[in-house]
């Protein structure tokens, strides 16, 4: 285990690395200013560095860098009824971190971190004595995760989403409103309610929004010439990939093949679908193919 701390903000941070694939699980505690960020916002990505160096890292030569994924989500339920909120994140490079925060500062959540996107590669566990990198960082870009009202959130790139720019509103880094939510959002509507109050920018590409909660409901939040729609399941599933749903009956765009692939899956058992056939669903269903070693084939 590696311990993190920072005095200053009375922060502790504990990572383990539970695999060598790698895989990582880490426990946040303290102060990470992320209520500060939310009355102040930022209008860039160099903004938001700024905030991020000033208020945690103070170490302005770690760039925050994010490449473009293409990912896929559902909603579903298995055969208790229990609700499923699963997803896939394809990107050329993952070193996923589980998150927990269990501070009483906002809602106690579980969410993903591509580590990677801080900075990170597969030496850095162990040498984070000397070297944070962006590490204090880690829990403002959740791209998924659950809090403990059962409310989920995941994140998945939109190319055609144009993001509303309203003077009287503050402005936020795309990949920081899971974190809001799963701070604050108990419910979908509630989840509607908070990413209406912000505008938002984005780096590599804009994104749009899965959120699901305890009840079954579950919507996708998007953004179409600078103002925010939602399109609301219409049954007790729901799919998304990386092109936008509303007012798009024809469902054309990237993903096409993997939406229609996950749809039709669930289709055909009414929505009712087992964890480990949700698993299968996500696995056959993705961008980037794994790399086949010469060994593993052997």
């Amino acid at each position: 285990m590696r311990i993190i701390r920072d005095s200053q903000r009375n922060i502790t941070i504990e990572i383990e690395k539970i695999s060598d694939h790698p895989f990582y699980t880490m426990s946040y505690h303290g102060d990470d200013c992320f209520e500060e960020y939310l009355l102040r916002g930022a209008h860039s990505l160099e903004d938001y560095c700024t905030f991020i160096d000033t208020a945690l890292i103070r170490k302005p030569d770690h760039p925050i860098c994010h490449n473009k994924f293409g990912c896929g989500a559902f909603v579903a339920q298995n055969a208790d009824r229990d609700i499923l909120f699963a997803r896939n994140m394809d990107c050329e490079c993952a070193i996923p971190m589980l998150l927990r925060r269990n501070d009483t500062l906002s809602y106690r959540f579980l969410s993903l971190v591509n580590m990677a996107f801080l900075d990170w590669d597969e030496s850095t566990y162990d040498s984070l004595e000397t070297d944070r990198k962006l590490t204090l960082a880690t829990a403002y870009s959740p791209s998924d995760g659950i809090n403990e009202y059962g409310f989920a959130v995941a994140i998945l790139t939109d190319a055609a989403a144009t993001y509303p720019q309203q003077n009287d509103k503050i402005t936020l880094f795309d990949m920081t409103l899971p974190r809001l939510l799963l701070n604050k959002a108990k419910s979908v509507e509630e989840a509607i309610h908070y990413t209406a109050q912000y505008n938002y920018f984005y780096d590599v590409a804009p994104l749009h929004y899965m959120v699901a909660d305890a009840s079954g409901h579950s919507a996708v939040i998007e953004f179409v010439d600078g103002r925010m729609v939602v399109t609301r399941a219409e049954n007790k599933y729901q799919v998304v990939t990386n092109f936008t749903l509303f007012d798009n009956p024809s469902k054309t765009g990237f993903g096409k093949d993997r939406y229609e692939n996950i749809l039709n899956a669930l289709a055909k058992q009414r929505g009712i679908i087992s964890e480990e056939e949700a698993l299968e669903l996500l696995k056959s269903n993705v961008i980037w193919l794994p790399i086949v070693k010469k060994e593993e084939e052997s």
